[in-house]
């Protein structure tokens, strides 16, 4: 009966050991994976970073018109605030109300 009791315990001991292993070494790999992923995405938002800072330097009106000026003979005019669109919410509103326009033309010449 003794010997029963020390057995057991000493089993229920070594599985717990073993799972206590098991999951430290599992929790090591996924915290490697997770600093590997940290690693990645810090050096893809500094690219990012850099790629917009690239972009509005390249994109900036005064750098436009500059090579604008230099490689091209044409002559450009500016556009009236009213033909910008702030936002695609913007465009997709006006193009909506242009295209319901031209439905209910067709709509009135079928009648």
């Amino acid at each position: 009966m003794f010997k029963n009791k020390v057995f057991i315990s000493i089993t229920i001991f070594s599985v717990l050991m073993f799972l206590t292993a098991l999951i430290k070494t599992q929790t090591r790999i996924i915290e490697k994976n997770i600093y590997s992923y940290q690693f990645k995405i810090s050096e893809l938002e500094n690219n990012l970073y850099e790629a917009q800072l690239e972009y509005f330097y390249l994109s900036s009106p005064e750098n436009l018109s500059k090579k604008i000026l230099e490689y091209s003979d044409d002559e450009y005019k500016s556009i009236n605030f009213s033909k910008i669109y702030f936002s695609i919410e913007d465009f997709k509103k006006d193009q909506r109300k242009t295209s319901k326009k031209v439905i209910n033309d067709k709509k009135i010449q079928k009648k």
